[in-house]
Formats: structure tokens, sequence, C-alpha cells
């Protein structure tokens, strides 16, 4: 009888600690189940907010994606616009007046007209000025190169120096812009009567420089729309092939973008 008693007495405590242990798992597994949910919501909105202003292409998308030649700069990557122009503005009259590769400057220093020179802009974009020597001319509008070599003057020769820099607009097709690991970063001017391709864009930049991965260069083009493409190049492989049939066409505007490696051998 003792033992009866005992073993009844202890039959209720087991079963309350199989509701109890049952109940707690209940709640974890909602509460799991909660969180799971409001993640998946938060990752489609996220997903469907990126869709809608950047998506991402094939090479064979991005080659049949036209912007009929005038792109977008990202934010705080503006070309200088016309006077008078709206701030933030991009126009192909700006992007005419950026100095480039190829365009004619003259540089008229009213102090001294043996300081007086016309360049035609080489492609690294540099030019030797005496008496301040060689500097970088491309990437600039004629008002910055002025007001560089007028500080240059004022610095070393002139009280005051008066300098006025004129562009010829050159006969090209265009403009893109390089950055990232190559050794001629900056703007390069499209041919006019040439389709300009990744692999001559890397050529006209010099190639990459030590620390580049050219197997995966991306390419990034605003469109009027607002939305911003890109897809990714493999240029190694097309140069090392020779598969220029895979070779991306660009349009004006469009920006390259050249990453580091990842793991660099010596």
């Amino acid at each position: 009888m003792g033992t009866t008693m005992i073993a009844n007495q202890k039959a209720p405590a087991r079963l309350l600690d199989v509701r109890q242990e049952h109940s707690y798992h209940s709640l974890t597994m909602a509460r799991l189940c909660t969180a799971v949910a409001l993640l998946a919501l938060l990752g489609a909105g996220c997903q469907t907010t990126n869709s809608s202003t950047e998506q991402t292409l094939s090479n064979e998308q991005f080659m049949k994606l036209d912007c009929h030649g005038v792109a977008q700069a990202p934010v705080g990557m503006e070309t200088p616009g016309e006077p008078g122009a709206t701030n933030g503005s991009v126009s192909k009259v700006a992007r005419t007046r950026l100095i480039t590769p190829g365009t004619q400057i003259t540089i008229f220093v009213a102090q001294d007209a043996s300081l007086n020179r016309q360049f035609l802009i080489p492609p690294g974009g540099a030019i030797d000025f005496p008496p301040l020597g060689r500097f970088t001319a491309s990437g600039l509008t004629p008002e910055e190169l002025g007001q560089k070599i007028k500080e240059g003057l004022e610095r070393d020769y002139f009280q005051t120096a008066t300098v006025d820099v004129t562009a010829e607009t050159p006969q090209v097709g265009g403009v893109i812009y390089i950055l990232g690991r190559v050794n001629r970063p900056g703007p390069i001017a499209l041919p006019r009567d040439e389709q300009f391709t990744m692999t001559k864009a890397m050529l006209a930049c010099g190639g990459a420089d030590t620390f580049g991965n050219t197997a995966k260069v991306q390419v990034i083009r605003y469109c009027e729309d607002g939305k911003k493409y890109k897809t990714f190049v493999n240029v190694q492989r097309i140069m090392e092939r020779g598969e220029f049939e895979k070779d991306l066409p660009l349009q004006n505007g469009d920006w390259i973008l050249v990453p580091e490696k990842i793991i660099n051998l010596w």
C-alpha cells in the first residue's frame, strides 16, 4: 500500500512536467516562425526597392540596353554644367565641356605672350606647360584648368595672373569614365565612327595596375528613366582567348570600375 500511494502521488508531477515542456517548445517555435516571417517580408521589401532603381544584367542584356547616348551621373559625381544650369543637372553640353583626350585647348596669359600655348590633349591627359611643368589637364573644365594655371603662376612668377583657357569640342561620340585599379584613371573620349568596347577602354587607360582584377570589371550605365544598370565583364578572358565577339560595346556616359584582386601573388 505504501508503495502504491507513493507512485500515485508522483504521477501528476510527471504529467505536469510534460505539459510544461510541450508548452515551452510551442512558444519557442511560434516566436521563431514569427521572426523568420518578418525577415522574409523585410528581405522581399528590400529586394523590390533595389530592383526598381538598380538592376544587374547579363552581358547580352546589357548590349541591348540603349540609353540614347545620354546618361545621368551618380550623385556626387556630376559633371559641371553651363552657367545658369540647375544644381546637379547633367546635359550633353556639360559633358562636352569636360577636357578629355583629343580636346584642343588654347591657353592665354595676359602678362606674358610667350606663355600662350595650344595643346591637343594626348591619351594620357597630361600636358607640359612651362614654367609649371607637367600636369594633368584631362578631367577638368577649361575654367578649372585656367584657375590651376593662374594659381601656379601667382605662386612663383606673377603677383596677379590673368589666364584664359578655351577648349574646342572634340569630334567624338561621347565620353566614358574609368576608375579603380588602372594605370590612367579618368575620362576617355569615344571615337565618333568606331565602336568602342571594354577591351579598347582598358588599352586606352594603360591597362590594369599590379593589383587590378580584370576578370570581374563592372560597367555601370545610368539611363534617363533614373534607373541604374550594371554588368560584369571578364576582360581578362576575352583578351587572353581572343574572344572579341564577347567584347562589350560602350555608350556615352558609361562608368567602368576595375576592382582590386582579393589575393595578390608576389
